[in-house]
């Protein structure tokens, strides 16, 4: 399942200043650990 997720402006600097993405996951977990894949670093 698709998500967007909205990027809180100091978190922006992981996402190439982007402050809405697009995840996939059925959990928050799911969610997070695509976030992650796509922009390393945005877990920490």
């Amino acid at each position: 399942m698709a998500v967007k997720v909205k990027i809180p402006t100091p978190l922006q600097r992981l996402t190439n200043k982007q402050s809405q993405v697009e995840a996939e996951g059925f959990t928050v977990g799911e969610v997070l650990a695509d976030l992650e894949r796509n922009f390393p670093g945005f877990k920490e």
